[in-house]
């Protein structure tokens, strides 16, 4: 720990004394000049006030006992490395049998085996094969095993084709595994149809929301322009209707933007797009802003919503 009455001594001799910063270290057992540098980097930003009492850090260790740590680790991975060759040479049948004499195939078998006790880098070091070369070696060995889904996959493919006729989904196909006893989950009977092409992604093509259907008697005079520009608040706005896809149905919303602040003054949203919820929109507006709305000008396009006598 180093106090504060040591480090501004330290400063002291260094700044008024003129002495050298590793001289006034070295005196003081500091273990690097540099402590002190950074001392003395402190003062000069902050005074006094700045230097307060250090406590030495909890994983600071010394240079032998790094050096010792080191080695250490050293020698654990040589002797991890020699028990590696031994338990290889073990598995080759014999102490003596030359490395050439096993094959990629049966040398990534034997990887395999005792990656749960060495690491990969030192078996392949050993075995002088090449990562690429063991997980192809590894791919294939499991192309080779048996399908344990073998015998669920044709009670699907019977179930599906021949009892239902192509007419039930993942769901209900699972629902009837299950009856007949076999213990399978919902997601894996999803993926094995998948796989044979029986289910397939109906995308929804989805149209732009278009709400104009022609004259109807309310179309207005376009007394802004397109001239969108104003001076202050509540002066102009616009309001629109967006659509927003999602898997089975639609959220429609419906906002009222001030051109000048672009703050959303009202809006409403919901699963329909009927003249109901225009008229909520605007009665919030008139709540929530009052006479502050006086006046405002309003810009829409000529949907059907706004050519309604209720809107006007």
């Amino acid at each position: 720990m180093y106090y504060r009455d040591t480090k501004l001594l330290a400063i002291s001799r260094v700044l008024k004394n003129g002495e050298s910063i590793r001289s006034v270290s070295l005196d003081l057992g500091l273990l690097d000049p540099t402590i002190l540098g950074g001392w003395l980097k402190i003062y000069r930003a902050k005074g006094e006030a700045g230097i307060e009492d250090t406590y030495p850090r909890k994983n600071y260790v010394l240079k032998d006992e790094r050096a010792k740590i080191i080695v250490d680790k050293k020698l654990i991975e040589e002797n991890q490395r020699l028990r590696a060759e031994i338990e290889y040479l073990k598995k080759s049948q014999s102490l003596t049998q030359k490395l050439e004499g096993v094959t990629n195939k049966e040398k990534a078998l034997i990887v395999t085996e005792l990656r749960k006790e060495f690491k990969l880098e030192i078996l392949l070091e050993i075995t002088g094969i090449s990562s690429s070369v063991y997980y192809y070696h590894l791919s294939e060995s499991k192309k080779d095993k048996p399908d344990k889904y073998e015998e669920i996959k044709k009670v699907i493919d019977y179930l599906y084709k021949d009892k239902h006729k192509k007419r039930m989904g993942y769901q209900r196909i699972h629902i009837e595994l299950i009856k007949l006893g076999y213990h399978i989950g919902k997601n894996k009977v999803n993926d094995i149809m998948r796989e044979k092409g029986y289910l397939k992604i109906k995308k929804r093509n989805w149209r732009k929301y278009n709400s104009y259907e022609g004259d109807m008697g309310g179309v207005k005079v376009n007394e802004m322009s397109q001239n969108f520009k104003t001076s202050f608040p509540y002066e102009k706005a616009g309001t629109d209707i967006s659509v927003f896809p999602l898997d089975e149905e639609s959220v429609y919303l419906s906002p009222i933007i001030d051109f000048d602040s672009r703050e959303v003054l009202a809006y409403k949203a919901g699963k329909d797009v009927k003249m109901d919820k225009i008229m909520l929109m605007l009665d919030d507006l008139e709540k929530i802003h009052g006479n502050k709305i006086k006046g405002m000008m309003i810009q829409s396009d000529q949907g059907v919503q706004y050519q309604n006598s209720r809107y006007r």
